[in-house]
């Protein structure tokens, strides 16, 4: 962000300086103690992570009925919560929040945290879960994101594409190829979302037609669309800004030879949004500490030193509607040394996520692979599925079911799976115990085998 950058007043006759909303200056308050607590030590930071578990800890057992039900092994008679006692507290696996999703719910959201949200996701494993997102979780997310595009220098007057899942507005603003303001508080630049669902094809000439700054989008739609563009279709670019899957190391390098702007990456999971963001200085990871508690374990529970991998449990320390608590995401991550920048934000070097290959249509024409995930699990009694493109005509799709499906299960299952992927093709169904991840701990929802 330039020195330049001033938020929008919402006050008549006083531009600078700006007097926000009320939403915006909220906002704006999270994000500057989010610029002090970054330079903090890492004890500290710590410290502060704890104190506010044990205020997330304090309202599940009171108010949750799975915490509650099991109340000794998420609450300390001492009432001062440590490290130690920290480490002891049970793990959460995404089958059993898959299972129990309704006991997961607060019974007695404070009302500050008001208004819920539904969230849905599949994740890194397939898994299709859904929660709740409160006002305090958007608030958290959105000065997180402030966060972002100021480490990365963003001016608010450029504009921005973003190419995702998009829904109500967004989708009518996509649809008539209209733009809005992108940075929360600040005005002057504008965002035009991009239909996920269009072709590789129909993103391009959107793109050519925009001109933008800024492309945010998965690291395998970037992929697709270095095919199909050169850096001038793009004379505006300054960099892509990529999350959602696994980012393949290559994938920088291609875009650099391609486009000749840098790449930069953020970690995120649905359910908790941002949770780790790249170093303004180096393509590492820093763990975002005032949003969440990110613990990287080995096999046995014990924490991974730097240079090694594990597995991902994270705590949304502001959800207070459905709280995760030591919540196994499904997500690999290796561990990295303290940074060079002089924050004390946790780093991870790498981390191994989803990962998703683009669906070939059969005229040879491409597109993100969206197929209703979300949607299974309400239909038929599906824990886990992964489809696999075997020609240009035909998918099979891989289930985890807890019961032999009906035929009318299997039909709507199939209209679902079809809709989403936008093409009749020929859809076979197989039915497995347990997905194997990839050597490298990934797990693939969607294959292509072409």
């Amino acid at each position: 962000m330039t020195s330049l950058e001033v938020p929008i007043s919402a006050v008549p006759g006083i531009t600078w300086p700006a007097v926000p909303d009320a939403n915006s200056s909220e906002i704006l308050a999270l994000a500057y103690q989010l610029a002090q607590s970054e330079w903090w030590t890492p004890d500290l930071l710590v410290a502060r992570q704890l104190a506010q578990a044990g205020e997330l800890l304090a309202h599940a057992t009171r108010s949750v009925p799975y915490y509650r039900d099991r109340i000794d092994g998420y609450i300390s008679s001492t009432g001062t919560l440590t490290s130690e006692r920290w480490r002891s507290t049970p793990i959460l696996s995404r089958a059993v929040l898959q299972e129990y999703a309704d006991r997961f719910k607060s019974e007695a959201l404070p009302k500050a945290h008001a208004p819920v949200s539904q969230i849905s996701t599949s994740g890194s494993t397939g898994r299709v879960v859904t929660i709740l997102g409160t006002k305090m979780t958007a608030l958290m997310n959105a000065a997180v994101g402030l966060r972002y595009h100021q480490w990365h220098q963003r001016e608010f007057g450029k504009v921005v594409a973003s190419i995702q899942v998009v829904k109500g507005n967004r989708a009518e603003a996509a649809a008539a190829g209209k733009a809005s303001p992108w940075v929360p508080g600040y005005g002057g630049g504008t965002i035009f979302y991009c239909d996920i669902n269009e072709t590789v094809s129909a993103q391009a000439e959107r793109l050519k037609k925009y001109n933008p700054s800024y492309l945010f989008a998965y690291p395998s739609t970037i992929d697709a669309l270095l095919e199909c563009l050169e850096r001038t279709d793009l004379p505006a670019l300054i960099h892509v800004a990529t999350l959602g899957e696994a980012l393949d190391a290559e994938l920088r390098g291609r875009v650099r030879a391609v486009w000749d702007v840098p790449l930069v990456d953020a970690y995120s999971a649905t359910e908790a949004g941002m949770l780790a963001l790249q170093c303004p200085d180096h393509e590492h990871y820093h763990v975002q500490s005032e949003r969440c508690i990110l613990e990287v374990l080995r096999e046995d529970g014990s924490a991974c030193p730097p240079g090694e991998t594990g597995r991902v449990v994270i705590t949304d320390l502001h959800n207070f509607a459905v709280p995760l608590i030591r919540y196994e995401i499904g997500d690999y991550a290796e561990v990295g040394d303290l940074c060079s920048c002089g924050r004390g934000l946790p780093v991870l070097t790498r981390v191994a996520g989803r990962v998703r290959n683009m669906l070939t249509l059969p005229n040879g024409d491409k597109k993100w692979p969206r197929f209703g995930s979300a949607r299974l699990a309400g239909i038929a009694p599906v824990k886990q599925a992964q489809l696999v493109q075997k020609s240009l005509n035909e998918i099979e799709a891989r289930l985890s079911v807890e019961r032999p499906l009906t035929l009318d299960e299997t039909t709507k299952l199939r209209e679902t799976i079809l809709n989403g992927l936008g093409h009749s093709f020929d859809l076979t169904f197989s039915f497995v115990d347990v997905f194997p991840r990839t050597v490298n701990g990934k797990f693939e929802d969607f294959q292509s085998l072409l």
